[in-house]
């Protein structure tokens, strides 16, 4: 407690918050203030990749299907939908009476426009390869939108249920360039009123909205932080109603709270290092020996405190639990570390590696990047972590392998669908595959995968990718994460997706 009201009089952070921060001390009947400690780089769901932005995207924008917070698949702007008997198309009916937030219709042809500009490549979308499948999207009439299928795909809807799947409006992107990434132009119960890169942004109701859930707050503010014991002050002293990421030396001091408390929704974020597969992480001993050196039961004691466990597979758990398979728990063996480099051809002091951590994104996260760096100093190896603004962070993570400079980067991935998350990751050339992971077998059982609607076969496909994986070894495999989110008690209905998302469909203030 002690340190958090230190924290909340330090002259500094009454300065460095924005105007946003300021009027929300007053606690204005229906504003709800949100501190968050990343700012997204763009609102724009073909490239946005965090989980704040997909809680924005989901106020705002809409998709023809949504998860709810179980992971659950429901409709949104889509009121029926098939396939053909030979599988190759698949026809989606949309709700009549839908428009933007500027009046424009809502219709098939934009709902056809929007998936078309995303797989377009000249759009440059980070998810073109992950949808490709979806083929060519053809308007069909006011209401109905046909998706003729590249290949079959037995979890389109998974796919569609995708915030990255939200339908933008294409004639609003033409007009406002880099600013609809701002402000998108969306039909959600929401809109963007305001955004400060690097203080914060606003929502407001959309007058237009039609759905099933409409705007229950006058605004929601949001305040960039990214400094842990700033924004946990927010919540002590009433100016934030939600806080994200509680560290684990805050807990306590937030239980105690008269009117608040830390909440720990169900999490499937699995936290990695993403190696870099050229140069010396193009030998598979090394990578093994990298894996070997860290102790991940260290981690998750002495610094997550607790906010994690081990990793005991590439997926994170929640993610189709059905098909996730998981492997015995990587040993922290420095010795046999050292051994494997030996082998590999390195004497100790002759292997350098760099590797990009971002600050305030994760949980601790500069902590176990400066952890890291001790535990590959102990098995011989000069190690550099590279610690960036998450700016920095997210360009150099979505950089392609062959532009990277360094060797590793801190990554954490969050995805319901287990198609979803192993296509994007080690399918051959796909967008976030940013190891430059090839493998001709996944490739042809990840093909397999997304065909097969057999759930038993499906377990075989997906759970032979999985061992594939696991025993190249294209990460370092770190811990999941635990969710942490410091709420004030007048919050009411707030709910939060395994994937982090925060979800504001039926929060009320009391």
């Amino acid at each position: 407690m002690r340190n958090l009201r230190q924290t909340c009089c330090n002259a500094a952070l009454l300065v460095g918050l924005s105007a946003l921060a300021g009027q929300a001390q007053a606690q204005p009947a229906g504003v709800l203030r949100v501190a968050v400690g990343a700012d997204p780089a763009t609102f724009d769901p073909a490239f946005n990749d965090l989980p704040v932005g997909n809680a924005v995207d989901l106020a705002v924008l809409e998709g023809l299907f949504r998860l709810d917070p179980q992971n659950n698949v429901e409709k949104s702007l889509a009121s029926e939908s098939s396939f053909s008997p030979d599988g190759k198309i698949f026809t989606v009916k949309i709700k009549s009476g839908k428009k933007f937030s500027n009046g424009d219709p809502l219709n098939a042809e934009a709902v056809a426009a929007s998936f078309n500009r995303m797989l377009d490549e000249k759009t440059g979308s980070i998810y073109r390869g992950l949808y490709a499948s979806l083929g060519t999207i053809k308007a069909v009439g006011e209401d109905t939108v046909e998706f003729h299928l590249s290949e079959p795909n037995g979890h389109i809807l998974m796919l569609l249920a995708s915030t990255a799947a939200s339908i933008v409006n294409v004639k609003s992107v033409k007009e406002m360039g880099a600013e609809y990434g701002r402000k998108p132009v969306g039909s959600g119960p929401y809109k963007v009123d305001r955004y400060v890169g690097g203080e914060g942004f606003k929502l407001v109701p959309n007058p237009t909205y039609a759905g099933d859930y409409p705007a229950t707050l006058k605004s929601i503010d949001f305040i960039v932080v990214p400094e842990d014991g700033s924004r946990m002050a927010l919540l002590e002293t009433g100016a934030a109603d939600i806080v994200e990421r509680v560290p684990p030396e805050s807990m306590a001091a937030i239980n105690a709270l008269k009117d608040a408390k830390v909440v720990n929704p169900p999490s499937m974020f699995s936290i990695n290092m993403e190696m870099v597969l050229r140069g010396p992480l193009a030998d598979a001993k090394v990578r093994k020996a990298l894996n070997m050196a860290v102790d991940r039961d260290g981690i998750a004691k002495g610094i997550l405190g607790g906010l994690g466990t081990p990793s005991v597979g590439m997926v994170g758990p929640g993610t189709q639990d059905e098909l996730r398979k998981t492997f015995p728990p990587i040993a922290f063996d420095p010795d046999g570390a050292k051994k494997l480099l030996a082998e590999a051809g390195y004497k100790p002091g002759q292997l350098s590696l760099s590797f990009t951590c971002p600050t305030g994104r994760y949980i601790k996260d500069v902590q176990v990047c400066q952890a890291l760096a001790g535990s590959f100093e102990n098995i011989g190896i000069k190690a550099t972590p590279l610690v960036v603004d998450r700016g920095t962070w997210s360009k150099v993570i979505g950089m392609e392998p062959t532009a990277r400079t360094d060797n590793m980067g801190m990554v954490g991935r969050a995805t319901a669908g287990m198609d979803y998350t192993l296509y994007r990751l080690f399918f051959t050339g796909v967008g976030a595959n940013r190891t430059g992971y090839a493998n001709p077998r996944v490739d042809a059982l990840l093909k397999e995968g997304r065909a097969a609607t057999d759930p038993a076969k499906q377990k075989q496909i997906y759970g032979e990718v999985q061992e594939i994986v696991w025993n190249d070894q294209p990460f370092l495999f770190l811990w999941y994460q635990t969710q942490a989110i410091g709420v004030a008690n007048r919050v009411q209905g707030f709910a939060v997706q395994p994937n982090e998302t925060l979800v504001f469909d039926k929060v009320t203030l009391k």
